[in-house]
């Protein structure tokens, strides 16, 4: 009786070691890289997080879907018109293990500061998400 019970704690224990240890494999995470020359802030789902120059800052914890993003950013000293360009604003789409980088770089030519937003994921954008039940939606 003892031999059938120890068997079966070794299996309980085997399933659970295996059913956790799949989860990083399936994590979503969002990086975002500052080169500028000023300070940037990343808005998404409802927070704001600040990036110092030359600072990355990594968001592991963001489960499968759709998310808005808003860039806030600072302007250097002497600089007297602004603008921003390219992936600075939209939405994020993350499906089962997607990684997203967003790289924020900027020029200030005669006064004139521009901040770049660049984007990309290792997803494929005509990959099927292999978790997504077509006939539920």
């Amino acid at each position: 009786m003892k031999k059938q019970i120890v068997i079966l704690l070794s299996m309980v224990i085997l399933s659970v070691i295996s059913f956790t240890s799949c989860e990083p494999f399936i994590e979503n995470k969002i990086t975002a890289r500052n080169l500028a020359a000023a300070e940037v802030r990343l808005n998404i789902r409802g927070q704001i997080h600040s990036i110092p120059v030359g600072e990355t800052l990594v968001l592991n914890d963001f489960k499968k879907g759709s998310f808005e993003y808003e860039t806030i950013y600072s302007v250097p000293a002497g600089a007297t018109e602004f603008a921003a360009e390219g992936d600075v604003s939209g939405e994020i789409i993350l499906n089962a293990g997607t990684e997203v980088l967003i790289v924020y770089t900027s020029t200030l030519v005669e006064g004139s500061y521009t901040v770049y937003g660049s984007m990309t994921s290792t997803d494929d954008i005509n990959r099927p998400d292999p978790f997504d039940d077509e006939e539920n939606p």
